[in-house]
């Protein structure tokens, strides 16, 4: 094959690999307000609920209550801090919170300010 047509190739390759990667869904882009309330539904609320369900507590711990979106948002530097920088909640990762619902969470926080 003549090397001009290996460089077309090649160049061909790289171009369709970067617009599959530039258009490709990715979960992690920019959440709604509704994924995130169903992140904290699913992560959060199970003991950051008025009445928790999680066995150990029969109260929020630190009277934190994520159940609304307003809850959510007006927490979102401490969520930020604890959930996505220090990855310390949820406490022992109980419900197997990903990599990427955290990053996510972080990129819809930061969308805030």
């Amino acid at each position: 094959m003549p090397r001009y047509v290996q460089i077309a190739v090649a160049l061909a390759a790289a171009i369709a690999m970067a617009v599959a990667i530039a258009i490709a869904p990715v979960w992690a882009g920019d959440l709604s307000d509704a994924d995130v309330l169903a992140l904290s539904q699913r992560h959060c609320v199970p003991c950051h609920a008025r009445n928790p369900t999680h066995p150990a507590f029969d109260k929020p711990p630190r009277d934190l209550v994520l159940e609304t979106i307003a809850q959510i948002m007006r927490n979102a530097a401490r969520i930020n801090e604890q959930v996505v920088e220090d990855r310390s909640m949820p406490l022992g990762n109980q419900n197997d919170m990903t990599e990427e619902e955290r990053e996510a969470l972080g990129r819809w926080i930061a969308g805030l300010k």
